[in-house]
């Protein structure tokens, strides 16, 4: 029901890494979003760490989809249009100001390494808790960081610095605007203004950068022509995508969280001030602030697996056999992985870390590896919420890809030894942003369920000892 009356439809584009996707909300056709295209995203790698996207062909994927929108509103004749935009972030496109075009067309993307000899020199102006004072939050090294991109790129000159989906936002209203969540790495995350300190350190300066906003902007006529989008057409400057996603989960004060895809992001979300801590990033969200870490552990572990140690492709028949194999073991039969095979970011922030298999037998088969994967994951999780301290949670919120599998869900349900809450909508960023916009237009956000599982109290004793040896086996590796 749109509490505002008016006759409105909100859509939000999400740029993903592997794809690009438009779903829309109309609550006079469907209480649930529609999901009206999505279309693979392209992406280049390289030999020395290279992964670029073309924002050609992003330009020309997100268009596509504005033309399917087009033709919806078309057809159900909303008065007005709201449209949010999500992406991955800390892309580095470079922007001429005057012609409104990239400079160049390919552009490093988050998984791009190439700038792994700025580490040494983050390290030296973030490292050692300097990063709480400048940022208000711990920021680990990482290459997965504008600001680390930032400082290994030496063409400065006048150009503007964007993601990708700030282009796409400036393409559409002829503003160069951002979301804060969008500049993680450069901003202050209570103040929500880019840092002069960190910037003089890139040597860039403040007109390089988009403004950052929270407000909508007016589609631009001709947008709105090309498109055969509603005459009243608005768009919010580009979150990043993980932080819609937090919206998504629809968090209330101290639950968990995991959005569960090739890798995991796990944290909580608590509406009382906490205070920064050593191993999390942490900044304002709602009514409260988020603590989160991402991981290297995940779903790529699974293919990892089949690929590396079954020596076969991965596909939806083999999944389901090994699950059901998996599904017939005891826990206490399988041996301890240590998932580490591209080391760890949360809780130890660690590159060297490696994994291993300890507690092999000769009767062990693919089937018990392959639980032993999943239940490690699941202790790593563990581990990431009791760095966290956050013992009060009584419930983990979860979605993500890796969450249609319900082995793996029970899983982290004994292990953790919490209520697991999984979200029945899959595309968590553009549900995210359109609950987000909801709330700020006084409209209903779509709706959500969330289906429960329970720890069964016999595999909880299990796992609790298992757990222990996990944590053996990890002290051993850490020494």
């Amino acid at each position: 029901m749109n509490k505002s009356n008016e006759n409105i439809a909100i859509a939000a584009l999400d740029i993903g890494t592997s794809q690009i996707k438009l779903g829309v909300f109309y609550p006079l056709v469907s209480p649930r979003i529609t999901i009206l295209g999505s279309i693979k995203n392209e992406l280049k790698y390289g030999t020395i760490g290279e992964v670029t996207s073309s924002y050609g062909a992003t330009r020309e994927a997100s268009f596509s989809l504005f033309k399917k929108l087009g033709e919806f509103l078309q057809e159900h004749h909303p008065d007005k249009l709201f449209l949010g935009l999500c992406s991955h972030v800390s892309s580095l496109l470079e922007w001429d100001r005057d012609s409104g075009v990239p400079i160049k067309n390919d552009f490093p993307v988050w998984m791009d390494s190439t700038c792994n000899s700025a580490l040494d020199k983050f390290a030296e102006i973030l490292g050692h808790d300097k990063s709480k004072r400048m940022l208000g939050s711990f920021l680990p090294p990482g290459t997965n960081w504008l600001l680390s991109k930032l400082m290994a790129y030496t063409e400065k000159n006048r150009a503007l610095f964007l993601q990708a989906g700030d282009a796409i936002f400036y393409e559409l209203s002829g503003v160069y605007a951002t979301h804060y969540s969008s500049q993680i790495s450069i901003v202050h995350h209570e103040r929500k203004e880019y840092v002069d300190e960190l910037l003089s350190a890139v040597n860039i300066q403040k007109y390089q950068l988009p403004e950052i906003k929270a407000e909508f902007n007016p589609v631009l006529p001709e947008m709105i022509k090309t498109f055969g989008w509603s005459a009243q057409s608005f768009v919010f400057p580009s979150m990043a995508d993980f932080f819609s996603s937090f919206y998504g989960l629809r968090l209330n004060n101290n639950e968990g969280f995991v959005l569960a895809s090739t890798s995991e992001i796990a944290g909580v979300y608590n509406e009382i001030n906490v205070p920064a801590s050593e191993h999390f990033v942490i900044f304002p969200f709602d009514n409260g602030s988020i603590q989160y870490g991402s991981t290297n552990t995940g779903a790529n572990l699974i293919s990892w697996f089949i690929n590396n140690i079954l020596d076969k492709e991965v596909s939806a028949g083999l999944l389901d056999d090994l699950t059901a194999e998996a599904e017939k073991i005891n826990p206490a039969d399988t041996p301890v992985f240590l998932p580490y095979i591209k080391g760890e970011r949360a809780p130890f922030w660690d590159h060297r870390l490696k994994a291993s298999f300890t507690g092999l037998r000769l009767h062990h088969s693919s089937a018990h590896m392959f639980r032993a994967v999943l239940e490690a994951v699941a202790f790593s999780r563990r581990q990431c919420f009791e760095y966290l301290g956050t013992e009060a949670i009584n419930i983990v919120k979860m979605g993500g890809g890796s969450t249609k599998n319900q082995l793996w869900n029970t899983i982290r349900a004994n292990v953790l030894n919490k209520k697991i809450a999984l979200a029945d909508e899959q595309e968590l960023a553009i549900s995210g942003l359109i609950n987000c916009m909801s709330d700020n237009l006084l409209m209903d956000a779509s709706a959500l369920n969330f289906s429960v599982i329970e720890p069964d109290e016999k595999f909880v004793r299990i796992y609790e000892n298992k757990y222990k040896e996990f944590l053996h086996y990890q002290k051993v590796l850490l020494k």
